[in-house]
């Protein structure tokens, strides 16, 4: 759909309705993710995790016409996963990261209704790490960690519906841990745990509404509330 991007562009240029002005909206998502983890030495088994603050974003839209156009911008979440080795340690990992998206939508754009799909620069700048295991938790956290692929890209694709609500999936392209950077201790005794693999998706739902929009929608609840 990216590829594509160019030519419908050009097919757009002619048509008189498709000279519109960039728009930007505001996002901001709950986010449910899980893993598939594989380590060769433990039992991995996945739980969902979910997420809900601290994830906000500004989108620059860019429509052709009335039923195609693309947006970029810029977002940051909290994203990771939880998982359980061995039935017995309960690891928490996750990290904060700036996402620059390109996405082509194809819909209604009048109406604000449209299937996007596209691909994500993501930057890991803020890593956290939290182990449960006999009833006592071990926490680390590290800014620009080397226990995570600090860049890691991703592919999505949403729905965006007429109020504002989307539902999108996200698949991220790298590992998320770095196999040889794991380094567990409880109560003074290291754990190995060196993961082969460790891929990271999500399914999130949340809101996307024009500036203008959402700044109304503010008045309108302090009007009420005077």
């Amino acid at each position: 759909m990216l590829l594509l991007l160019p030519a419908i562009a050009l097919a757009q240029m002619n048509n008189p309705e498709a000279k519109r002005k960039p728009y930007g909206m505001g996002a901001t998502e709950l986010i449910f993710s899980s893993s598939q983890v594989k380590d060769s030495r433990h039992s991995v088994d996945a739980i969902v995790r979910f997420s809900a603050f601290f994830h906000v974003a500004q989108q620059i839209h860019v429509d052709f016409g009335r039923t195609a156009g693309f947006y970029t911008g810029w977002g940051i979440r909290n994203v990771g996963f939880i998982n359980r080795l061995d039935d017995s340690v309960k690891i928490k990992q996750r990290s904060y990261s700036l996402g620059i998206p390109l996405a082509l939508k194809i819909g209604n754009m009048e109406k604000q209704v449209w299937l996007a799909a596209g691909a994500e620069a993501g930057l890991m700048f803020a890593y956290k790490q939290k182990v449960f295991y006999a009833g006592e938790k071990f926490k680390d956290h590290e800014w620009f960690s080397d226990k995570v692929n600090i860049f890691n890209p991703s592919v999505f694709a949403e729905i965006h519906f007429r109020k504002g609500g989307y539902i999108k999936a996200k698949y991220y392209l790298n590992n998320f841990l770095k196999k040889d950077k794991q380094e567990i201790k409880l109560f003074g005794t290291l754990y190995p745990y060196s993961p082969e693999s460790s891929k990271m998706f999500y399914i999130s739902i949340g809101t996307a509404v024009k500036n203008k929009d959402a700044k109304r929608r503010l008045n309108r609840q302090r009007d009420r509330q005077t």
